[in-house]
């Protein structure tokens, strides 16, 4: 961070650089406490932009227009926060503490881009021999970065609403393939005699505060051209 005026050895921002990914809402935060009287002015730079974000006063905030909708200062504490970013949003934040005395800061924000995966979750091929377990894979292909996560879900049918379901959960870190997306895997284990007790099997993706994606099967799509019994 940079530091002028009466601010010596005072960390008004958090240390560079900062990360949010493509579409997430992110929020800078000051790291000094901010006084009633204080005016904040936050702006923005990069190798070919200069812009006032957002000026805030006793009296009320003033946003540029260009960032009407989807900045917001707090009154309370004069924390920033970007509604959605953009890629373009990557670059250097500078704040500026007008009160007794004044204190300023920059932070170096880097806005990730990303491509949420494609999930495919098939359904078990028919066998002719029982088992005690029955093993679903969830694969995960064409996204990035290598940071999204695949979780579980499984939906208990309403009579049996009350009981336990026994089951396992495995999962692979993304795979940067030769087209630079990435790949993940993902394995749920289900106790046969459970099966009765599912309504349906979620596999989802998660990444960050963004939207997960995700792919359902329900019960009767578990198998392929078969019901599994008990046993």
């Amino acid at each position: 961070c940079l530091f002028t005026g009466h601010s010596a050895g005072k960390n008004v921002l958090p240390a560079s650089p900062l990360e949010a990914y493509l579409g997430e809402n992110k929020t800078l935060n000051i790291l000094v406490e901010k006084e009633k009287s204080d005016i904040i002015i936050w702006k923005f730079k990069n190798e070919t932009t200069f812009l006032y974000i957002a000026t805030l006063q006793p009296s009320g905030l003033t946003v540029n227009d260009r960032y009407k909708g989807r900045a917001f200062v707090d009154s309370a504490n004069g924390y920033l926060t970007l509604i959605s970013v953009k890629l373009e949003d990557t670059g250097n934040y500078t704040i500026s503490i007008v009160g007794t005395q004044t204190l300023t800061g920059q932070v170096e924000l880097h806005i990730i881009d990303v491509l949420p995966p494609i999930l495919e979750l098939p359904p078990l091929i028919s066998e002719n021999r029982q088992k005690e377990h029955i093993t679903l894979t969830c694969l995960a292909n064409q996204g990035y970065p290598s940071e999204w996560d695949l979780h579980w879900h499984i939906s208990i049918h309403p009579t049996y609403i009350n009981s336990s379901v026994k089951w396992e959960e495995e999962w692979n870190p993304g795979i940067l393939q030769d087209d630079k997306f990435c790949s993940w895997r993902s394995s749920l284990k289900i106790a046969v005699v459970d099966l009765q007790k599912i309504n349906s099997v979620t596999c989802i993706a998660h990444l960050g505060s963004l939207a997960p994606v995700r792919v359902k099967l329900k019960a009767e799509q578990i198998f392929k051209n078969q019901t599994v019994s008990e046993g």
